[in-house]
């Protein structure tokens, strides 16, 4: 008898793993995916090891194999230990991360409407709140509902809402086991047979042409691909009379989708690199050519425009000769097609793409096709870390410094780089860490030589440019412009003189610019002059913001939409006015300034998919538009040539929030920002308008001194013991009960001050509790607790198994971990 031990989907035994039996009958390895009794539900789980004893006396049988493939390998399978104990989630949790997209299958809950219901709601209608009732007509209208779904609609008071409404009988409830939505895809194939293209040799088809030419095609490079286009092209008839005779056959294959399908790049070969580029290689080489010399990791540090893709693509070929495959991470969908552009040029039929902006079906192809080791790069955004990429020899991170690197919105918290530095160390792959303004920790570990280091000081532009410039590596001049005094001498726009003044030449001139803003819409919020009320979500503790082109207002938290109102709510004065701005407000008034240019807005109003992103690139590479307006995606790593000026119409947006990254946030984004200018012919200029110019950050960028901003940066961090001079561990509580959520806040603080004074961890701080920022979103009110220290994971693994009198490690519902975190957003 084989035993199992697996990986549940439950929120039970945390870090663990449960035995069962194997039957005779079912072959099992791990990796395996499969279907597990657990308690009185069938689940799935993740198949961790496979021997002859079990960990327990009394096992229960697994049920099925979900698929006959295993989904983890002996690697995945290591990273998914790692990342459940590393950040605190459930084995099963960090396992799925690496399942093939739309593997897993889970229990959901459904409502439907009663046939009785609206008699029996006549009856207490008067008992239902408007929010009830709301729930109850979008249920009748449905039919049938997910509760997650009704739960991410109408926010988490939906759960109270939908349970009362069933046990007034209102509606019913049931549990369904559903499978994967996606499955592969198959079609039937004709192929010319050995008689067919006999009788086409000896011309022996007679009077029937079109049996011939269909036969004939076949044996060409336009034979039709499926039974379908055959029967399109020439007819059922003559398909089935040419199968009936002999004269083709049909063959079932699978049919692949394919992201990058019907789409040609223009063969690249290798450029002469700089000397500065040349000694970098060098050290990647070394890497990849020595798998067990440490360090594993290069931070490769070089201003914007320096050539830094240039070493990535060396780079990956020395891999690929090697035999070795690679892993290419950008922090934004919004860059792959740029990237994807590149490295295509560079390694045709190289390429896997994935990201989220792909189809389900297509993620789910390409995932099979990488795990069987087809393709030699693989190219995503965060989750792509978790592509089945055999045999790895690089992982290129660009743009490290990003944010965006880390998982924000569902647990486990996980950041791709640590991932990625933990993947690395498992497979002895080297990673190369890219950026213009590298992250102050990641800096601080080059220094430390923890990692390996290389610069980059000059830009790496075409020959053209030396036509106009002395330098060919000269970054783009900036200007800051106080904004304080443009308000003394009388100027109220949106645009300061001088930078009125450069966007007026530099349309004249015909050249292109970027208007940079960080916040999207026309207005940042609306707020009633008589009284003060300040418009906000009814779901959210967050101002709407006011969008002209639909006339609506909008929460960029939970993304609700609301008429825009005309009377205050509060008072119903009709005094309510408009205040900020957003890159619809900035749009708007360039089109009043200068009516002839046509200008494009790029944000995630704007754009919501990869399509809309290549299409708005395409239109402003072509020059087809003169201004681009937009948020922090256009900063991004984006070459745009033709752009000669770049003006960031307010500086201090962020600079002001509760957290201790926003200085090094504004001087990132303002160095990429800035290094969009004059990276093609001719030379480029920023202008910076902002109220803090005498902000270090804002110096910083200014000059694209990141050397200065380093040591201002990690001097504060040292004397305030932040990262990277301590470790931090944020706890959020979430709950629609405003009282229930600073209660439990409150108590798990005094758990925790508990275990720090009864095991003496006096160097680890208790920040909190305190609301979250927002306080309340999606409808739960938000409470936090901050744990800061050389090694605050011990403090909370006291108070972690204290919680729990089972010792199963489990926090309260409504607790969620962000281990690193990046953000107190």
């Amino acid at each position: 008898m084989e035993f199992a031990e697996i990986a549940v989907n439950s929120p039970a035994g945390h870090s663990s793993t449960f035995s069962y039996s194997v039957p005779r009958d079912l072959s099992l390895s791990e990796g395996h995916s499969v279907l597990v009794p657990f308690g009185q539900q069938i689940l799935q789980g993740i198949v961790f090891s496979v021997g002859s004893v079990a960990s327990v006396e009394n096992t229960r049988d697994v049920l099925a194999l979900i698929d006959e493939q295993p989904f983890l390998d002996e690697t995945r399978l290591s990273l998914a230990r790692w990342i459940s104990e590393h950040y605190m989630c459930t084995l099963f949790e960090a396992a799925a991360l690496m399942i093939p997209p739309g593997g897993r299958t889970r229990n959901f809950v459904w409502l439907s409407s009663q046939n009785r219901a609206t008699e029996i709601c006549r009856d207490i209608e008067t008992r239902l709140s408007d929010f009830q009732q709301d729930i109850l007509e979008h249920v009748y209208s449905a039919g049938r509902v997910r509760l997650d779904r009704l739960i991410l609609r109408f926010g988490q008071n939906a759960r109270s809402a939908a349970r009362k409404l069933v046990d007034l009988g209102l509606l019913d409830r049931e549990a369904a086991l559903q499978k994967s939505p996606v499955k592969p895809r198959f079609s039937y194939v004709p192929l010319a047979t050995d008689l067919g293209i006999q009788t086409l040799r000896n011309n022996s088809f007679g009077r029937s042409f079109k049996q011939k030419e269909l036969v004939a095609s076949l044996d060409s490079d336009k034979a039709p691909s499926t039974m379908i286009e055959a029967r399109n092209r020439f007819g059922s008839t003559v398909v089935k009379a040419a199968l009936d005779k002999g004269f083709i056959e049909q063959r079932r294959e699978r049919r692949f989708r394919e992201p990058l399908e019907g789409r040609t790049y223009k063969t690249a070969l290798p450029v002469k690199l700089t000397h500065e580029q040349k000694s970098s290689l060098e050290v990647i080489v070394e890497m990849l050519d020595k798998p067990h010399v440490n360090p594993r990791a290069i931070l490769l540090y070089g201003v914007t425009g320096s050539g830094k893709t240039e070493v990535y693509l060396d780079s990956v070929q020395h891999c690929l000769e090697q035999g070795k495959k690679a892993l290419v991470l950008v922090p934004e969908i919004a860059l792959t097609p740029q990237t994807i552009e590149r490295f295509a040029s560079r390694f045709p039929g190289e390429i896997a793409v994935m990201h989220s902006g792909l189809s389900l079906g297509e993620r789910f192809d390409q995932w099979w096709k990488i795990r069987d080791g087809e393709y030699g790069v693989v190219i995503g955004s965060r989750g792509a870390v978790f592509a089945p990429q055999p045999d790895l020899g690089l992982v290129v991170i660009d743009e490290e410094h990003e944010w965006t690197y880390k998982q924000n919105e569902s647990n486990p918290k996980y950041h791709a780089r640590d991932v990625v530095m933990q993947l690395a160390g498992i497979t002895r792959a080297a990673v190369i860490l890219g950026s213009a303004s590298p992250d102050i920790e990641s800096y601080l570990r080059a220094r430390r030589e923890r990692y390996r280091f290389a610069k980059l000081t000059e830009r790496f532009l075409p020959e053209a440019r030396s036509q106009h410039s002395e330098s060919m590596g000269d970054l783009a001049s900036v200007k800051v412009v106080d904004m304080r005094e443009e308000l003394r001498k009388g100027n109220r726009d949106i645009f300061s003189d001088s930078l009125h003044s450069a966007i007026d030449e530099t349309i004249s001139r015909g050249e292109q610019i970027i208007l940079f803003l960080n916040r999207r819409g026309t207005s940042s919020f609306s707020q009633c002059r008589s009284c003060g009320h300040v418009l906000q979500c009814r779901s959210c503790d967050i101002a709407l913001t006011y969008h002209s082109d639909e006339q609506r207002l909008a929460c960029h938290y939970c993304g609700r939409r609301r008429r825009l109102f005309f009377d205050c709510p509060s008072c119903k004065s009709t005094s309510l006015g408009k205040y900020g701005i957003g890159t619809q407000a900035v749009t708007d008034r360039i089109r009043e300034l200068f009516p002839e240019v046509n200008v494009i807005r790029w944000d995630r109003d704007a754009a919501t998919n990869t399509a809309q992103y290549e299409n708005i690139l395409k239109t402003f590479r072509s020059g087809s538009s003169q201004v681009l307006v937009g948020t922090q995606l256009i900063a991004k790593g984006h070459h745009l040539p033709g752009v000669t000026l770049v003006g960031v119409v307010s500086a201090d947006i962020g600079l002001g929030i509760p957290d201790f990254r926003a200085g090094e946030r504004a001087f990132q984004v303002l160095c990429q920002v800035a290094g969009r200018a004059g990276r093609g012919e001719y030379p480029g200029r920023v202008i910076i308008q902002t109220y803090q110019p005498e902000h270090y950050a804002i110096v910083a960028a200014a000059k694209q001194d990141y050397l200065s901003f380093f040591e201002i940066e990690s001097n504060y961090r040292r004397v305030y013991a932040y990262p990277p001079y301590s470790k931090l561990i944020r706890l959020v509580y979430q709950h629609t009960n405003k009282a229930i959520a600073e209660q439990e806040a409150t108590n798990l603080s005094a758990t925790i001050l508990n275990q720090q004074s009864r095991w003496g961890l006096s160097d680890t701080d208790v920040i909190g509790p305190t609301p979250a920022f927002p306080s309340r979103v999606r409808g739960s009110y938000r409470w936090q607790i901050i744990l800061r220290g050389p090694n605050p994971r011990s403090l909370l693994d006291k108070a972690y198994f204290t919680v729990n009198n089972e010792g199963k490690g489990k926090m309260p519902r409504g607790w969620f971990i962000d281990i690193d975190p990046v953000s107190f957003n």
